[in-house]
């Protein structure tokens, strides 16, 4: 039994170890804590960039493609114009025709050129501006282009068609005109009678939808054709490099990145930490939209975290010492105190020891067989769940294996052929393995969220399950006028509508249903976002809808674990926040799903 001298001479010491033992703990503490703001930092960034620049792409293409749409549905309303028609099957209403082309030339200020050329590639009339928003004027001095690529092009394509050129600069007599004119030509073949007349064509100053589509706060946005060269620089010298600089992608970055941009198909995707890629098309000519994060963005984005590493560092530091100092302060009467009660707390912890060593024993064995048991029930859930989910795509793999096997048998098995198998084949196994993920982050708290389409999860899940509705003449219907995007996790939204849709094909095919159809109506009302799936299947026995979220409730007998519409339930209320609602139809039963936009 220490006495109370002794331990008053320790105090001292031992309050200096301690102190030091909190600013070492406190050190430790911040290096952690600093290391994970870094990486949740870089990783919240990453997305934050990913969903900004593809909301803000998407805008662009959205710009671009319904500029050319405005320009394919002017020329359409032209050609159909029966003045305009007449004068050209016998130049009748030729005043009138001068006084609407040159209405439009003016309404129009991107308008360069609007001419009609006819039969034989001779222009016939013509009207023009010489630099945007300049007044038009009719030019009478008419050409021959029937060597011209936009009229050999445009003459043979179907009537009421459109033509669209390559974004190109203007060129007159063989030579780019300048200063550059960034023009698009959009024609359309005039037909009288079912015989071919001509061509309607309409050049476009495009230089400012060029300098719309790129124009940013955030990003530093260029555009480029498939060979590499600039259409739209930030650095204005390189603008049209093929012409001029010759500056290409490579100049600007890694050979790595370059080979990642010439290997997309046409699909708009994050490239980088930094990049983001959007395709756009117009007629044939392919060209990508880079939105690269400005310098300016990047600086401020590392001065933001430094700025929070330092207030981390200093507020930690801070808190430390004044812990430290709080905590060892009443040491001296902690350890007299200690002692006064020492020689009673020994007698009582002889005593107490033997019982908290028996408790501790059972205690022990019934914490271990309530984890086994836990663990068992967990178990048993993920495997009949992944049972159910696995049963189609098994089926259609073993299928898939079958149909090879006979066609190698017979000698049709054609390289075609077995190279649809084999993707159909990788999309079902593609399925299970995400199926065994789901789960997994199912029973994890990190799964990661993000926005996406509901239209796009629809999709994901008829690539898996297409062929089977199909093949059980069952039809859906997708109505989404607003094109609607939610937040969560896709997988997992996904297997709550795999789970409804399954549950209404095994509906049809018990109750032998003659016409199946599937409605998925999505639209938002206020502030909500409801999804309804609805069949005509006949419904549900009113007596056991309360119960079908139950877990291991199941009508389907044997085929049934009774587990898909109580995760379900689980996933969009849970870790959606949102409701799930059920009730019958006159034909059929009907699932809402209410999510907060």
């Amino acid at each position: 039994m220490p006495e109370i001298e002794k331990l008053s001479k320790e105090h001292k010491k031992f309050g200096f170890k301690l102190f030091l033992s909190y600013i070492t703990f406190t050190i430790l503490l911040i290096i952690s804590i600093t290391i994970i703001h870094i990486h949740l930092s870089n990783d919240l960034n990453l997305r934050d960039f990913e969903r900004e620049a593809a909301l803000q792409s998407s805008e662009k293409k959205k710009e671009f493609d319904t500029f050319f749409k405005k320009k394919a549905d002017s020329v359409l309303a032209i050609a159909k114009n029966e003045y305009f028609l007449n004068f050209i099957e016998d130049n009748s209403y030729e005043y009138y025709i001068d006084l609407l082309l040159l209405t439009i030339m003016d309404a129009n200020k991107d308008y360069m050129q609007l001419r009609f050329l006819d039969k034989n590639g001779v222009e016939k009339i013509r009207f023009e501006r010489d630099n945007q928003y300049d007044e038009p004027y009719k030019n009478l001095n008419l050409q021959d282009k029937s060597n011209r690529y936009y009229f050999t092009s445009s003459k043979d394509i179907p009537n009421h068609a459109v033509w669209f050129s390559p974004i190109d600069l203007n060129i007159e007599h063989g030579k780019i005109e300048k200063p550059n004119k960034a023009v698009a030509r959009v024609a359309t073949p005039i037909y009288i009678k079912a015989k071919f007349q001509g061509i309607l064509i309409i050049n476009i100053f495009i230089q400012d939808l060029l300098e719309s589509i790129t124009k940013s706060t955030i990003y530093d946005m260029y555009i480029t054709d498939m060979n590499g060269y600039y259409i739209k620089h930030k650095n204005k010298e390189h603008d049209w490099s093929f012409y001029d600089s010759k500056h290409r992608l490579e100049d600007d970055l890694t050979t790595k990145m370059v080979e990642n941009i010439n290997k997309n198909k046409q699909k708009a995707k994050v490239l980088s930490d930094t990049i983001y890629i959007q395709p756009l098309n117009l007629g044939k000519q392919k060209l990508n939209l880079l939105l690269i994060k400005s310098e300016k963005s990047k600086q401020e984005l590392t001065d933001n975290n430094n700025k929070m590493v330092v207030a981390i560092l200093i507020f930690s530091f801070f808190m430390s010492i004044i812990f430290s100092m709080i905590f060892s302060s009443p040491l001296k009467k902690m350890y007299e105190i200690v002692v006064l009660q020492a020689q009673k707390l020994r007698e009582l912890a002889i005593n107490l020891d033997k019982k908290v060593q028996i408790e501790s024993l059972k205690n022990a064995k019934k914490d271990r067989l309530l984890q086994h048991q836990n663990k068992l029930v967990e178990l048993g859930d993920m495997i009949g769940n992944i049972a159910h989910q696995w049963r189609h795509p098994i089926t259609r793999l073993s299928l898939t294996l079958q149909n090879l096997k006979e066609f190698q048998a017979k000698g049709k098995l054609k390289d075609e052929l077995l190279e649809k198998s084999l993707d159909t084949s990788m999309h079902q196994i593609e399925f299970m393995s995400n199926t065994i993920d789901n789960f997994k982050d199912f029973y994890r708290s990190d799964t990661v969220k993000k926005e996406f389409f509901v239209q796009n999860a629809i999709d994901s899940i008829l690539k898996i399950i297409g062929p089977t509705l199909k093949h059980n003449n069952i039809k859906i219907n997708i109505y989404d006028k607003q094109h609607t995007s939610i937040y969560g996790n896709k997988n997992e939204f996904s297997q709550v509508l795999m789970n409804l849709i399954v549950n209404s094909k095994d509906a049809f095919v018990d109750k032998q249903i003659k016409s199946p159809n599937i409605d998925i109506n999505i639209e938002k009302i206020n502030t909500q976002i409801q999804i309804q799936i609805s069949d005509n299947a006949g419904g549900i026995d009113e007596k056991i809808i309360p119960h079908i979220f139950d877990p291991y409730f199941t009508t389907k007998e044997k085929k049934g674990t009774g587990i898909g519409l109580y995760l379900a339930k689980a996933i969009i209320e849970e870790k959606m926040q949102g409701k799930i609602l059920v009730q019958n139809r006159q034909d059929g039963v009907a699932f809402t799903i209410i999510l907060k936009q």
